[in-house]
């Protein structure tokens, strides 16, 4: 588990060994391993605890809390995965005489900063811990750091300045704005860069100003060019929900330990934020999607067999929607997916991105619905929704949808006509659901970024009655909208070809 590079191989790992070995086996390995300073160990010792039975793993991590015998990072690694992973709270009475914790919390801290410059997700886990661990701990560990050369403190603070609460994040940014004035001023200002994409707005703006203030005194950022960083981006969903993947291929030469290849992926949705990220670092040419030309495909296999295609984009298309995502998810939440956390500096390092005219006016008043009334014909718009529907980068809004379940009474086999007339009385009651107005909003941001999915890959006519599709939206009830009328159809189809089938 020590060695493992992200929190699905972490979590992964725990689970083979919860089901290898019996539970009083893993547990007894659990309490020996107590010790250990290593923050990426304490995070794999957590998940098998979560995995065990809570009445024979709680007893045992609360005796080891409170027996003074132990050394004070058992103690204190015992409470953490009791609270953390168990979801059991451990009474200040039996902490309350570790006052010298904070040699041991400095030598834990040095550990994962040393096995950090090698697997940096080590230091991901530390923060982590760290966030659940309180704001006293935070501001402990940056007065830690101060102990560690400069250029050993800015990577932990970089994450720290990610947190979700808003004055450990300050304190974090203050201290790389003197680190920044340091032997470390490089590295500072890189950090404060990213950080100033990437965190939100009011924090940004802190980022922002500092690194103002550090011009002013001659210290610049300048971003270089993001040679080697590629973009893939999968269709929309009928949600506007899109795999974006950023590749950054190793240098000639690289493998093992040595390779340079990362990859940051993400699900984001331009209206509703990030929903999800993982990434990975010293991965081979191999590893990674073989490389295209903007607007060729790429065949992603998946684990259930079924494969995806991903389209080449520009690499600036891809950061300009991530920031997009990121306006939306600052207006609903405060908390960012972890792993986009670690791996943001792939893609927030570099100048603020650009796209082409055309590309972004697909996104133009996106949310302006005192445009003018659309001017096509039920008939043009009914041709536009079947011939798009037709692309095969629409084969995801086909697929089975809740919206064709409304009515659970219906048959369990229908004529062609009485799906139809079935599929009217969906469309009919949408008129009067309370989600109406969410569903309009979500296939226009899938519309749109079908549109500009298809443009880039040079489907342009495609693009267009995407695009036309999305525009009328606001001007269509339920009932008379075509693309609607059309994906109701076809999850019955579907679902009537299963019942056959069955």
């Amino acid at each position: 588990m020590a060695e493992t590079e992200t929190e699905e191989e972490l979590q992964a790992a725990a689970q083979a060994i919860a089901e290898s070995y019996s539970s009083d086996l893993i547990l007894g390995e659990i309490v020996k391993r107590l010790d250990t300073p290593n923050s990426q160990l304490r995070g794999g010792l957590g998940h098998l605890a979560a995995l065990l039975p809570p009445e024979e793993v709680v007893p045992v991590l609360r005796s080891a809390v409170g027996d003074r015998r132990n050394g004070a990072q058992e103690r204190i690694t015992a409470a953490l995965l009791l609270e953390r992973f168990v979801g059991e709270p451990v009474p200040a009475a039996l902490l309350s005489d570790l006052s010298q914790s904070n040699e041991v919390a400095f030598q834990s801290l040095r550990e994962a900063v040393g096995d950090g410059k090698f697997n940096r997700h080590i230091l991901l886990e530390y923060a982590v811990q760290m966030r659940q661990a309180g704001g006293d701990i935070a501001y402990l560990v940056m007065d830690l750091l101060d102990r560690l050369p400069e250029s050993d403190r800015v990577e932990l603070l970089r994450l720290v300045a990610l947190d979700d609460r808003q004055a450990v994040a300050a304190a974090a940014l203050d201290r790389l704005e003197r680190l920044a004035q340091g032997e470390a001023g490089p590295q500072a200002l890189a950090a404060l860069h990213t950080l100033h994409f990437v965190l939100p707005p009011a924090l940004a703006s802190v980022a922002e100003r500092s690194l103002r203030k550090l011009r002013f005194s001659g210290l610049r950022y300048e971003p270089p060019e993001p040679h080697g960083i590629r973009c893939l981006i999968s269709p929309a969903d009928m949600g506007g929900f899109q795999s974006i993947w950023f590749v950054r291929m190793p240098s000639a030469g690289g493998a093992g330990q040595n390779a340079g290849g990362a990859l940051l992926g993400l699900i984001a949705n331009g209206r509703t934020g990030l929903a999800h990220a993982f990434g990975r670092e010293r991965m081979a040419a191999e590893e990674l999607p073989p490389l295209r030309a903007a607007g060729e495909t790429v065949d992603i296999p998946a684990r259930d067999g079924h494969g995806a295609a991903m389209l080449e984009v520009p690499v600036d298309f891809g950061r300009w929607r991530v920031q997009a995502a990121l306006a939306a998810h600052w207006r609903t939440s405060s908390e960012l997916p972890d792993e986009f956390r670690l791996y943001c500096d792939l893609i927030a390092r570099y100048a603020a991105p650009e796209v082409s005219p055309e590309l972004a006016a697909i996104f133009a008043g996106e949310l302006d619905e005192d445009v003018a009334p659309q001017t096509q014909s039920a008939h043009d718009l009914q041709t536009d929704a079947a011939s798009l529907l037709s692309h095969p980068a629409m084969a995801g809004w086909l697929r089975p949808h809740g919206l064709f379940t409304l009515r659970q009474e219906r048959p369990p086999r229908m004529s062609a006509a009485a799906r139809a007339a079935l599929a009217r009385t969906i469309l009919a009651e949408l008129e009067e659901h309370p989600e109406k107005e969410l569903l309009r909003q979500a296939m226009a941001e899938g519309l749109r970024s079908q549109a500009a999915w298809l443009l880039i890959a040079d489907s342009r006519e495609q693009s267009d009655r995407a695009l036309r599709l999305a525009r009328a939206l606001p001007h269509l009830p339920p009932s008379g909208n075509p693309l609607l009328a059309l994906i109701v159809e076809a999850g019955l189809n579907t679902s009537q070809a299963s019942d056959d089938a069955g």
